[in-house]
C-alpha cells in the first residue's frame, strides 16, 4: 500500500461531527435573544400598565375619603351648632358603615370628642396634634377637615381609612403583571425555538453536508427549499462542491499521469542501479570462466578463478534475493500484539550472526505498556535490517541500544550504535534503493525498512555523527 494509498484511506473515513454545548449553539442564541426582548417589551409595557391602574386604585381611595369627608363635614355642622350629640351619632354611624372606614370623629373647638364610630372615644380629649390636612401611616389614610361658620372654626371632622385593601389591589395587580410577563417570557422562548428550528435546520442540513465532503464525499448535495438568504447559501454550497468534483477529477487525473511517469523513471533508475551493482561481480565472473577456458592455467590459478567465481556469484544472488525482497513487499496486515517478545527474538538472532560476536546488544522494553497494530513479519524484518545495519557500521565491536518506550498515543523505538556513522552527504538518500556507505552493501536494507514502515502509516527518522555513532528511530500507534 502506498503513501497515497494510506492517505486516501484515512481521508475517506468519514469524520465524526463536532458536539457543541447548547448554550454556545446559534439555536440556544436565537431563542436567548428573542425571548429576553419579548420579555422585556411585554414586561415594560405590562409594568406600566400596571403603575397606570395602580395610580388610578390610589386616586380612587383619595377620592372617596376626601368626598366622604366633606359630606361628614356638611352633615355635621348644625347638629354641632345645636350640639345635637343623637344627630352628630348619628352621622358617625352612617360613616361606620362605608367601606374602608376604620374610625370617624366629630370634634369641639376645645378638642373633646362628641361623637365617634368608636365609642370608648366619646366625652375624651384628643391627645394627636392636628397637623396639615391629610397623614398617612402603615395602612392608614388619615384626614381632617375644619368645620367652620361665618369664618370661625366650630369644630374637626375626622376620618381613618384602612389603606389594607388598597395594598391588597395593588399586590394582585402587580402579581397578574408579573404572571404576564412570565406568560409572555414562556410564549417568547416558544415563538424563539421554533423560528431557530425553521432557520438552523436548514444549517444543521449544511453542516452535515460540510463533514461528509471533509470525509471525501464529493457527490454530496443539499437540497434546500427554502426562499431566504440560506437557499441561496445552498446553492452557492452545491455549486462550490461541484466545482470542488471537477477539480478533483483534474487533480486524480493529473496525479495518476505523476505517477505513470514516476513509475517509469523509477524502474529506468533501478534498472541503472541494478546493471551498476551487478556490473562488477558479472566482470568478474565474465574474467575468471576466460581463464578456465585455458588449458595451461596452473593450478593455483584456476583455484583462484574458481573462488572468485564462488564469491561473486553468491553477490550476485545476495543482488537479486535482495532486489525481489525489495519488489516484493506485500500489503501489510495489521494486528494488535506486544513488540517486546518480537524485539528479543529478533536481538538473539543478532547476537548469534557472526558479525556481532564483539557488539554488545541491550533490550530495554516494557512488555506490559508496549502493545501496537503492526504486522508481526514485517516489523521483524525492519527490526532485524536495523539492527544488523548497527553490527555492520561496528566492525571492531562497540554497543547496539534497542529501546521501545511508550509516549502517548504511540511507542517510539530507537536504535543506537557508537559504529562510523553515516556521511552527511549521504544522509538525505540513504534509505532510497541502492544508495549505501558500505563497500559490499546492496543498500535495499534501509530501503525494505522505509517502504515496510511508510505502509504502517510512519517513516525512518536518522540522526548520526561520523565515528561517532547513529540513531535510527520510527513510532507505531499505540494499541
Amino acid at each position: 500500500m502506498s503513501v497515497i494509498e494510506i492517505v486516501h484511506k484515512h481521508a475517506s473515513a468519514e469524520p465524526r461531527a463536532p458536539r457543541l454545548s447548547f448554550f454556545r449553539t446559534l439555536r440556544f442564541r436565537l431563542v436567548l435573544s428573542v425571548a429576553l426582548v419579548h420579555a422585556v417589551l411585554m414586561g415594560t409595557f405590562v409594568w406600566s400598565a400596571v403603575d397606570k391602574q395602580s395610580e388610578a386604585i390610589r386616586a380612587d381611595l383619595y377620592s372617596r375619603a376626601h368626598s366622604l369627608i366633606t359630606l361628614m363635614a356638611v352633615a355635621s355642622t348644625n347638629a354641632l351648632l345645636a350640639e345635637d350629640l343623637g344627630s352628630l351619632a348619628e352621622v358617625t354611624a352612617r360613616v361606620k358603615r362605608q367601606p374602608d372606614v376604620t374610625e370617624g370623629e366629630i370634634v369641639d373647638v376645645r378638642g373633646d370628642v362628641l361623637a365617634s364610630t368608636n365609642l370608648h372615644q366619646v366625652g375624651h380629649r384628643l391627645l394627636e396634634p392636628l397637623v396639615g390636612a391629610t397623614a398617612q401611616g402603615r395602612n392608614r389614610l388619615r384626614l381632617h377637615e375644619q368645620i367652620r361658620v361665618a369664618g370661625q372654626r366650630i369644630g374637626t371632622v375626622l376620618l381613618d381609612m384602612s389603606t389594607r385593601h388598597l395594598q391588597a389591589e395593588l399586590t394582585a395587580t402587580r402579581d397578574e403583571g408579573l404572571l404576564f410577563i412570565l406568560l409572555a417570557l414562556v410564549v417568547g422562548s416558544i415563538a424563539a425555538w421554533v423560528l431557530s428550528l425553521l432557520i438552523t435546520r436548514n444549517l444543521y442540513t449544511l453542516m452535515a453536508a460540510v463533514h461528509k465532503i471533509g470525509g471525501g464525499n464529493l457527490g454530496v448535495r443539499v437540497d434546500l427549499h427554502a426562499r431566504d438568504e440560506v437557499g441561496l447559501l445552498g446553492g452557492a454550497f452545491n455549486a462550490m462542491v461541484e466545482s470542488l468534483q471537477r477539480i478533483s477529477e483534474q487533480v486524480r487525473s493529473e496525479h495518476e499521469k505523476r505517477t505513470d511517469a514516476e513509475r517509469l523513471a523509477c524502474v529506468g533508475e533501478l534498472s541503472a542501479s541494478i546493471a551498476h551493482e551487478i556490473r562488477n561481480p558479472l566482470s568478474a565472473v565474465i574474467n575468471s570462466v576466460k581463464l578456465l577456458d585455458r588449458s595451461n592455467l596452473p593450478v593455483t590459478d584456476r583455484a583462484q578463478a574458481i573462488a572468485i567465481l564462488n564469491t561473486e556469484s553468491l553477490r550476485l544472488q545476495r543482488i537479486l534475493n535482495d532486489f525481489l525482497d525489495f519488489a516484493r513487499i506485500r500489503e501489510s496486515r495489521l494486528v494488535e500484539d506486544d513488540v517486546c517478545a518480537l524485539i528479543e527474538e529478533v536481538a538473539g538472532l543478532i547476537r548469534q550472526h557472526p558479525q556481532a560476536a564483539s557488539v554488545r546488544v541491550e533490550v530495554q522494553c516494557d512488555a506490559s505498556r508496549c502493545r501496537t497494530r503492526h504486522d508481526p513479519d514485517q516489523l521483524r524484518q525492519v527490526i532485524w535490517n536495523l539492527m544488523l545495519n548497527s553490527v555492520q557500521a561496528m566492525p571492531e565491536g562497540g554497543e547496539l541500544h534497542v529501546r521501545a518506550t511508550p509516549a502517548g498515543r504511540v511507542v517510539k523505538f530507537s536504535f543506537t550504535d557508537n559504529g562510523c556513522g553515516i556521511p552527511d552527504s549521504l544522509l538525505d538518500k540513504i534509505v532510497r534503493p541502492f544508495v549505501t556507505g558500505r563497500k559490499h552493501g546492496t543498500g535495499l536494507g534501509l530501503s525494505i525498512a522505509q517502504r515496510i514502515l511508510m505502509q504502517h502509516g510512519t517513516s525512518l527518522s536518522i540522526v548520526s555523527h561520523v565515528n561517532v555513532g547513529t540513531e535510527v528511530s520510527f513510532e507505531l500507534g499505540a494499541a
